[in-house]
């Protein structure tokens, strides 16, 4: 190889690796999905799920009445209400679906509870 050309390879050899690196250190995409069980009398409770990397970082309960009157707790990890446990299966489940680094800290239970991801 004339001595240019060699040069050149290693130029190029050093950018890839650098970009290499750069996307290496992007953090993990953060995910939510939510799913919902019934409450009696003619409530819901609603779970959203935050995930990173396919593990739970924290969990947001929504209980409403009929009236939309809401109850909201935050939890660490994977949390599922004694009440519903009993339940078998949820009734309505949606995929999880990434959510955009600009709006993460409007998400109180990132906030709590995992602030790196914002």
């Amino acid at each position: 190889m004339p001595p240019r050309s060699h040069r050149t390879a290693w130029i190029l050899l050093a950018g890839l690796a650098l970009s290499g690196s750069a996307c290496a250190a992007e953090p993990s995409a953060v995910t939510i999905r939510t799913q919902s069980y019934p409450r009696l009398p003619y409530s819901e409770a609603t779970y959203y799920v935050y995930e990173r990397d396919g593990k739970v970082i924290c969990t947001k309960l929504k209980i409403c009445d009929k009236y939309e009157h809401c109850d909201v707790d935050y939890h660490a990890g994977a949390y599922l209400d004694p009440l519903d446990q009993r339940t078998d299966d949820p009734y309505g489940i949606t995929a999880a679906a990434p959510i955009p680094k600009a709006k993460r800290a409007k998400h109180e239970c990132l906030a709590k509870f995992v602030p790196d991801a914002l």
